[in-house]
Parts: C-alpha cells; sequence; structure tokens
C-alpha cells in the first residue's frame, strides 16, 4: 500500500495558525534588517555642541528655556550642515576640556589664536568683535571717568573664575581686591548688593545692560579693556567640519543673516576708547 500523499495546503486548526506564527517570527527580523540599516545610514550625526548658561546674552536660562545668541548660532548651524543638535550645558571652565576629550565637536570661545593651536583646537573667521569691559553702579560713574582711575583702583573688583576677565584683572589691576564669582548672574548680583565695586566681564553683558530701558542702577564704562573676538571652535583634525563652517559662516555674511542674529540679541554695541593706560 502506498503511503498517503501529504497535503500542501496548510493544515485546519491551531496547527495551521502556529505554523503561520513560527514563519512570521523567522521573516520579521529578516525584512526589517534592510530598514535598520538604511535608517542607520541616512540619520545625520548629531552636532555636540557646548555652551556655558549664566552668561545673558550669550547663553542663560530663563522660565526652563535655554536661549541667547550662542544658542541661536548653534540651531542654525546644525540645520546648515543638515545634523540634529545636541546641546551640552557646561560650567565655563570646562568647555575646552570638553572640546579637547571630545565629549563635544564645537563651542565658542574667545581665547586667542595661539593659544587654541598650542591646545590642538582651530578657530574659525570672526563671529563677533567683543572684549572685556568694566560694569559698574550708575551712582559711582564719577569716581572712574578716566581708565586709568580703573587701574589703579584698590576696590573690590569681581571677575568670573577662569574666564579672559579674570586674567586681565590678575595682570593689569594689580591694587585691586579680587573677588572671584562662578558666574556672571553672580557677580551681578554682588554688585546690586554692593558688595564689590566693579564687575569686569565680556562686553557683551555690559552692551546687554545698555539694551535694556528698564536697568537704570548699573551701567558700563563701555571702554574695553581688552580685543577680543568670539569664533567658532574645533578640535584641529576636523577639518571637513571646518571646510563646512567656514562656508556656512560665508553665506550668512553674504546674507545677512550673521547680523540678522547678532542684533537680536546685542542690538547696542558701544565702544569709547580702547587704551588702558589713559
Amino acid at each position: 500500500m502506498r503511503p498517503a500523499k501529504r497535503s500542501l495546503e496548510p493544515e485546519p486548526g491551531p496547527h495551521r495558525h502556529r505554523r503561520w506564527l513560527d514563519l512570521a517570527i523567522i521573516l520579521c527580523p529578516l525584512l526589517l534588517m534592510p530598514i535598520q540599516g538604511l535608517a542607520a545610514a541616512t540619520s545625520p550625526q548629531a552636532l555636540a555642541f557646548a555652551i556655558s548658561l549664566n552668561s545673558p546674552p550669550l547663553a542663560f536660562k530663563r522660565g526652563g528655556v535655554v536661549k541667547g545668541l550662542e544658542v541661536d548660532l548653534a540651531r542654525a548651524l546644525a540645520a546648515a550642515l543638515e545634523r540634529e543638535l545636541s546641546l551640552h550645558a557646561l560650567p565655563e571652565p570646562r568647555l575646552i576640556d570638553a572640546l579637547r576629550g571630545g565629549r563635544v565637536d564645537i563651542l565658542l570661545s574667545a581665547l586667542p589664536g595661539e593659544e587654541l593651536t598650542a591646545l590642538g583646537l582651530t578657530a574659525s573667521t570672526p563671529v563677533l568683535d567683543s572684549g572685556q569691559m568694566a560694569i559698574i553702579r550708575t551712582e559711582d560713574l564719577a569716581r572712574f571717568p578716566r581708565v586709568i582711575d580703573l587701574k589703579l583702583t584698590d576696590e573690590r573688583v569681581g571677575y568670573q573664575r577662569a574666564s579672559l576677565g579674570a586674567r586681565l584683572v590678575q595682570a593689569r589691576l594689580p591694587r585691586a581686591e579680587r573677588v572671584p564669582f562662578a558666574d556672571a548672574t553672580a557677580a551681578i548680583a554682588a554688585l546690586r548688593a554692593r558688595e564689590i565695586t566693579v564687575f569686569i566681564h565680556d562686553a557683551t553683558t555690559a552692551w546687554a545692560l545698555a539694551a535694556n530701558p528698564n536697568e537704570t542702577e548699573l551701567t558700563g564704562l563701555f571702554r574695553p579693556l581688552s580685543r577680543e573676538q568670539l569664533r567658532f571652535v574645533t578640535r584641529s583634525e576636523e577639518t571637513q567640519l571646518q571646510r563646512e563652517l567656514a562656508q556656512v559662516l560665508d553665506e550668512w555674511r553674504r546674507s545677512g543673516e550673521l547680523e540678522r542674529m547678532i542684533r537680536r540679541w546685542i542690538p547696542i554695541q558701544i565702544r569709547i576708547s580702547d587704551d588702558l593706560n589713559r
């Protein structure tokens, strides 16, 4: 007797459903593999951008929202490069180490070019001309009619730790009683509270006070105590990113986009004199 032929049709009942389920389990990973691979290949690499908060108008947090010129520049750059943006808020003294260590890709800095080169970093063309300025209480304007009066002061002078302002105070205000602060926000509060007489910080901070119509208590002296340029900084080996960055900056300058972003946060820029010895 010949054995009965086995049907090629799926068996009825629960066995039929079990076989289709087994087949689906086998095929699903095979069908998903090419899709996952394509997604990985086409997803833009995130641009890790480091900022230091508590430095309005460059970067600060208000109402739970991070904002400022550096934030706008970071977003616009990521969009131009067609990359996702990953913002990393760090204390200012840790920014350069984070970049050198590969934890972030890019940041904005006013450190001198030769110092950046020695650290294995490369700066872009300038984004903003800046410098250090003195901020005082408006009632004290008569006490500092000349820059030399600031240079020779023995008053309490505040500065942000590990900043270019700290370097200037140490090098050029030898008689001052030096008072370090963690950030500009704390120093401004101390100035209002009369715990210090002068605060040395980026010109952008003084300009932000000048642009605030409600600010009558504090004012900048608007005499740059140093010349600095804010620039994008990357690791020197990131040549592709540097080329793309240069192209984006050129386009922003031609279109006026860079100036528009700056004026949104810094509508007023005042410079009276840059000679500390006057």
